[in-house]
C-alpha cells in the first residue's frame, strides 16, 4: 500500500475520483451528498467532488471512495458527525456536500 505522501503526489490534475468536470452532475442514481443523508445509517463513499487538497485532506482523515462511514448526526446546514475506521470526525457543511454517498448494503 502506498503511503499518503506518495498518493498525494500522484494527483497531478486534482482528485483522481473526479472524472466529470461538471461537479454537480450525479453520475448514478442513488448518490447523494453526505450533508443531506439520513443520520443513524451507514453509507459507502462513492465519489468526492473536490480538488486535490480537499481529496487529500479527506483521505488523510480516512474518508475516500469505497470506505464505509456511519453518519451519527447531520443535516440542517450543521456539521456532520461521522464514524469512520472507529474514529468519530466532525465535518463542516461545505466539505460534507462534496462527499457523495450511497446507502451501504446489508
Amino acid at each position: 500500500m502506498r503511503g499518503f505522501r506518495e498518493l498525494f503526489k500522484s494527483w497531478k490534475d486534482g482528485c483522481p475520483w473526479l472524472t466529470n468536470p461538471n461537479r454537480f452532475d450525479l453520475p448514478k442514481e442513488g448518490l447523494k451528498p453526505l450533508s443531506v443523508a439520513d443520520p443513524g445509517k451507514k453509507f459507502k463513499v462513492c465519489r468526492i467532488l473536490g480538488g486535490r487538497s480537499a481529496c487529500a485532506r479527506l483521505a488523510h482523515m480516512g474518508i475516500y471512495p469505497g470506505v464505509e462511514v456511519e453518519l451519527l448526526c447531520g443535516g440542517c446546514n450543521a456539521p456532520c458527525i461521522v464514524k469512520v475506521h472507529n474514529v468519530t470526525i466532525s465535518l463542516g457543511h461545505g466539505i460534507s456536500q462534496k462527499i457523495l454517498v450511497e446507502e451501504a448494503g446489508g
